[in-house]
């Protein structure tokens, strides 16, 4: 696969948020663009969406509580939340429903350094974590620290807890968290909370305003020793936050990695509105789930205009579908495969939609594959185009470009059909200006045809930083065609170049 055309590097500021449209007259059938507010989270994504959507889509950054009463007094057609109407404490009578459309954590993040070295992999119990953010504990050498990592050196420092200042989801699903692992000390701390929008800031914590603050403070040199709870997106990639591995259900430590989060969020139940609950995830016995996944959602009408509904539609598909990939250059999560099939079907509750089928792409990009022989055969449709020059993303942070992989087509002739796994690794793509890292790659794999019988399951969206699942054939017997939507993401400070990568893919 190549990048053909030149490209030149462009330096730009990275777009947290920002207020596009505002809340002003009621949205009526005869208005051609779409509107939406909500949680500043997923301010980014919708740009990203906005490009590939192709109609008119206005989205104003402003906060989960903000978006959701702009929805609830008719100023937008949709809502992007965090939090239900009744977590937020918002009243509504607008009649609506919670698609889950989006994904991603909350971390634990630190600043703490030893002799001017940050200290990193560190690990926090369930009960370390409720006693660092209810002040029992207020030193970094304290034992129960320490009892977490014993294989990490930890300095004889002060810990600066920090919180939102503000009213938010974020903190809502903290402090829910901490509530429901440890209510003991969260109770002792802040009696009758509960979860709670807005965090009690007693002596010795700092309380800062917006997400994009809290990370701004940890990053400085001067606030060695401070620890705070934020949302992914605000701690990757640019503010290079350390985080904390955190505890499971089943006892052992986890990290936020993509799969982590995806494997906790595949734990969650739905509520018949729509609405998730997360407690399952923490009493699971799976070790690899992540605690503090969560999704965002598109809070929808169901009593709307058809004509409007049938666009608020259009726009949750490729959201659900094409849309998925956008989710991990800008530090969240594509929803695991299970979910994206029930926000589908949850979306023709919107008068004038249809439920979401997530098919093909239509782009194009070329590879090259080995093939391995004998009775379990496969083959790749032959010829190539190499994928569209970058262009500049929205917010001016990156490049990025888009196609589809050729047709994969896999026969399994085996006698007693012992099924088959297709996998694919990336090579970095390289030029002779520099290269460009993998991880900047994911793909959405699409099942095309199957033959009768056979049961096949694609992989996740996920980044091709290595050996990444396309698709697993319990009963494989039989010819069955695949491929999947690529993205790449160039960094702005790139040299112009001819790049070019090796998807090797083996069938097993």
């Amino acid at each position: 696969m190549a990048v053909r055309k030149p490209f030149y590097a462009v330096l730009c500021a990275v777009l947290v948020g920002a207020v596009v449209v505002t809340g002003a007259a009621p949205v009526t059938a005869q208005d051609e663009r779409l509107s939406g507010a909500g949680t500043t989270t997923a301010f980014n994504l919708v740009e990203q969406w906005r490009r590939g959507y192709g109609s008119p889509l206005a989205f104003a950054g402003i906060g989960t509580a903000a978006g959701l009463a702009e929805f609830a007094a008719g100023h937008v057609d949709f809502a992007l939340s965090e939090s239900t109407f009744a977590q937020a404490g918002i009243p509504s009578g607008r009649p609506s429903t919670y698609v889950p459309i989006a994904a991603q954590s909350i971390s634990v993040v630190y600043n703490v350094r030893l002799n001017g070295v940050p200290v990193q992999g560190l690990r926090l119990s369930n009960a370390t974590t409720a006693k660092i953010f209810t002040g029992v504990v207020t030193r970094w050498d304290d034992p129960a620290i320490v009892a977490d990592n014993r294989d990490i050196a930890l300095p004889s420092l002060p810990i600066r807890p920090v919180v939102r200042a503000e009213s938010t989801a974020t903190t809502r699903r903290f402090t829910d968290w901490l509530n429901t692992v440890e209510p003991e000390l969260w109770q002792a701390f802040c009696p009758g909370c509960g979860a709670t929008n807005t965090y009690p800031s007693p002596p010795g914590m700092f309380a800062i305003a917006g997400a994009a603050g809290v990370a701004a403070y940890l990053r400085q040199m001067s606030t060695n020793g401070a620890i705070a709870y934020l949302e992914r997106s605000y701690d990757y990639p640019a503010f290079d936050l350390h985080q904390a591995s955190l505890q499971s259900g089943a006892g052992n430590f986890v990290a936020p990695t993509t799969d982590a989060i995806q494997t906790g969020l595949g734990l969650a139940t739905s509520a018949a509105d729509g609405s998730v609950d997360y407690r399952s995830i923490l009493t699971s016995q799976n070790q690899g789930a992540y605690p503090l996944a969560q999704y965002v959602y598109l809070v929808a009408p169901t009593t709307v205009d058809t004509t409007r509904g049938a666009l608020l539609g259009r726009f949750a598909a490729y959201a659900l579908c094409e849309g998925q990939a956008s989710a991990l250059h800008v530090g969240l999560i594509p929803i695991p495969p299970a979910r994206i099939k029930s926000s589908g079907a949850a979306v023709a509750a919107i008068p004038g939609a249809t439920a979401v089928n997530c098919g093909p792409s239509h782009a194009t990009q070329s590879l090259r594959t080995e093939v391995v022989a004998g009775e379990l055969l496969m083959s790749v449709e032959p010829g190539g185009v190499a994928l569209p020059s970058p262009v500049m993303a929205a917010d001016g942070s990156f490049l990025t470009t888009s196609g589809r992989l050729r047709t994969i087509t896999v026969t399994d002739t085996r006698a007693g059909d012992p099924g088959w796994s297709l996998s694919g690794q990336l090579t970095d793509f390289t030029s002779d200006a520099g290269s460009i890292a993998r991880g900047n790659a994911a793909w959405t794999p699409i099942l095309l045809e199957q033959a009768p019988g056979q049961v096949i399951t694609v992989g996740p969206v996920t980044d091709l930083a290595t050996t990444r699942v396309l698709a697993v054939a319990t009963r494989g017997a039989g010819t069955a065609r695949l491929t999947a939507r690529l993205d790449l993401w160039v960094p702005t400070a790139t040299t112009a170049g001819d790049y070019r990568a090796l998807l090797t893919l083996t069938a097993i």
